[in-house]
């Protein structure tokens, strides 16, 4: 057993088919998606594949808001999705919904590995299923960061997605045969020219902050149609909140490096200081367009005590890292 699934052996709920080794639901336009109608005692989801968030005594979902007049959503991938929490419970929206004394509901409006054109689409095809929306919080903005390091992102007008790889191997072009075997695949790759030189970490961070506020601008207007207040959120990484972790953190740290992990790829993302880039950038874009905008990970490192657990993963959170982080989500919104 992992040391990370041995101090929360409640992620194993996710495993099956939340992650991107387990089942994959594709789908048309978003190309994947949550399962549909999943039920278990850590995560599960309405009819078409959002999480639900519980309000009290009752789970509310984008699909199944019961005869709400009005609501307020919480956008963004996997950790609004909220991966690392331990039920529904847990997750950013529910703990919002715990603190928040005003009427309206919360609903949880993620979208695992979703990049911001996923999480616009997301929002353009289901907005038929909610009643009025007062509020829109999008907490976001590593999964474009990350991806922008990536070279095919040269070649794609909306940036490109997590599962690039896998997508290209189900759905070849059709000049392109199909892979037969990894091994076969393996020998092809090493016959191919040297992978391209990734972008600098300048470059990745501008092209990362152009395509979020050009999505963002569309939030914006589809927002409008509500009169919706909308607020973006930059979603802290641990290493942008604290040079150090907890004892736990520092354990699963220390195991996801030894099995290939975050550093190991996205080292030179980690800097405080490509978060103070990032988001003066995403900052100026947004007060530009009329959007406010808060810088997440200052914020939780003026208040997260240096001895809590927080951060299951470099960018997930525990169960009380949400409650933090959703009680912080309310003082800034």
């Amino acid at each position: 057993m992992s040391i990370r699934t041995e101090l929360a052996p409640y992620l194993r709920g996710y495993e099956e088919k939340f992650t991107s080794g387990g089942e994959i639901r594709w789908l048309p336009h978003l190309l994947y998606f949550h399962p549909q109608s999943h039920r278990s005692e850590v995560v599960n989801t309405d009819s078409v594949g959002f999480r639900y968030a519980t309000d009290g005594d009752r789970s509310y979902s984008v699909a199944d808001h019961g005869s709400a007049d009005s609501v307020r959503l919480l956008a963004g991938s996997s950790t609004v999705f909220g991966i690392g929490a331990s039920s529904d419970a847990w997750t950013l929206a529910s703990r919002m919904n715990v603190h928040d004394e005003r009427d309206q509901t919360w609903l949880n409006f993620g979208g695992r590995s979703f990049n911001s054109t996923q999480e616009l689409l997301l929002f353009t095809l289901y907005r038929h299923l909610l009643p009025k929306v007062d509020e829109i919080v999008l907490f976001s903005g590593f999964n474009n960061l990350s991806l922008a390091r990536m070279p095919q992102v040269r070649d794609e007008d909306h940036g490109t997605f997590f599962q690039y790889n896998m997508y290209n191997e189900m759905f070849p072009p059709k000049n392109e045969p199909k892979a037969v075997s990894p091994m076969r695949s393996l020998l092809r790759r090493k016959e191919e020219a040297p992978a391209p030189v990734p972008p600098s970490i300048s470059e990745q961070i501008t092209y990362a902050a152009d395509l979020t506020l050009r999505h963002l601008d569309a939030w914006k207007a589809l927002a409008s149609t509500w009169d919706a207040k909308i607020t973006y959120i930059l979603q802290p990484l641990s290493g942008w909140v604290r040079d150090k972790g907890s004892r736990e953190e520092e354990l699963i740290f220390d195991e996801l490096e030894r099995l290939g992990g975050f550093a190991a790829m996205y080292g030179d993302i980690l800097s405080k200081d490509v978060n103070v880039e990032y988001a003066a950038k995403l900052e100026q874009g947004a007060k530009n367009i009329g959007v406010n905008f808060v810088n997440f990970s200052p914020v939780m490192a003026e208040s997260a005590p240096s001895d809590e657990w927080l951060f299951i993963d470099r960018i997930h959170l525990t169960d009380n890292g949400h409650d933090l982080v959703a009680r912080k989500i309310l003082e800034h919104i």
